[in-house]
């Protein structure tokens, strides 16, 4: 391909299959260019574009007949966190109805599988898992943790003074009424085990990993969602994690608080939530990353002890 013929504008900068080249009049030749690679039969992709993932999908869904997009790659697009090493993966799962052959081309990871009512919908015009049977599917791919991370993206919800209203994916009630009613699925037993751990108001995995820490080591359980207020009834705080009959807060300090900005914002909410008596830690990443997390423990546990709490005797 030459500058003098370059492909039409609605193909630039996009994945495209060659049926849709063809269709306009796209000589073989120009879908051949040094300036476009072939990941799989029929598809075409510019080299040194970032495109969305949804754009990336729907040339192989519209060359896989009966193709559903499922598994991790469906999670990706409903926006589902998971671990960093899926996240990274460049194949694209396709699942079809068992009655069919799985798909089978380059880059695709195929699967064929039985779908319930509802259990496929549509995504931007493609078909797609439901996020209950998406997170069920992933259930069989990543560790417990991650699957309740996962889950806990699903049923958040919250409406909050500032920021955008969060309304949950899904109910709660819905995801685990969902696990009951499978039995021979892949990773069933860890989904039973994940959905009894779910809980909603956690506002990304970090926080579920740190409010699994502290469950884990015996601590009093923790409240999502809960907002500080003044005399005056007016909102202070609205802390990741909150012990409120210890009046102990705990937030989750990402790399954004690193900013010279949110630090004085932080140092001013510490000062007031410390006038109405509470008790703010704030835990690192790499507090949570190092030694399995017994550093954030022992904070915690320490300022509940200074709250006058004693661990139960079993």
């Amino acid at each position: 391909m030459t500058n003098s013929q370059p492909l039409p504008e609605w193909l630039r900068g996009r994945s495209f299959t060659v049926s849709e080249s063809d269709g306009c009049g796209v000589s073989r030749r120009q879908t051949e260019s040094r300036n476009l690679h072939t990941p799989s039969r029929g598809i075409r992709v510019p080299w040194g574009v970032q495109q969305p993932l949804a754009d990336q999908v729907r040339p192989l869904i519209e060359l896989t007949p009966g193709g559903i997009i499922s598994h991790s790659t469906a999670a990706l697009l409903w926006g589902m966190p998971l671990p960093p090493w899926l996240v990274g993966s460049f194949q694209i799962h396709i699942s079809r109805d068992a009655s069919n052959a799985p798909p089978w081309r380059a880059g695709v990871a195929g699967h064929h599988t039985r779908f319930r009512p509802g259990e496929v919908v549509q995504f931007q015009g493609m078909p797609i898992t439901s996020p209950i049977r998406t997170w069920l599917d992933l259930a069989g791919m990543i560790e417990l943790d991650d699957l309740v991370a996962a889950g806990d993206f699903l049923v958040c919800e919250h409406d909050r003074i500032f920021g955008p209203k969060r309304i949950a994916m899904v109910q709660l009630t819905a995801l685990r009424a969902a696990v009951k009613e499978e039995f021979r699925r892949r990773g069933i037993v860890k989904a039973r085990e994940a959905a009894d751990l779910i809980r909603s108001g956690a506002d990304s995995p970090p926080e579920t990993k740190l409010r699994l820490l502290l469950e884990r080591a015996g601590l009093p359980p923790v409240t999502l969602n809960h907002v500080v207020k003044d005399a005056l009834g007016n909102h202070v705080s609205w802390p990741d994690l909150a012990l409120p009959g210890w009046k102990i807060a705990i937030e989750y300090d990402g790399e954004h608080h690193l900013e010279e900005r949110q630090q004085a914002v932080d140092s001013s909410r510490n000062e007031l939530m410390a006038r109405l008596g509470w008790t703010q830690l704030r835990i690192t990443k790499e507090m949570l990353d190092d030694n399995e997390g017994k550093a954030a423990v022992a904070m915690v546990r320490k300022a509940l002890y200074a709250r006058g709490w004693t661990r139960p005797v079993r």
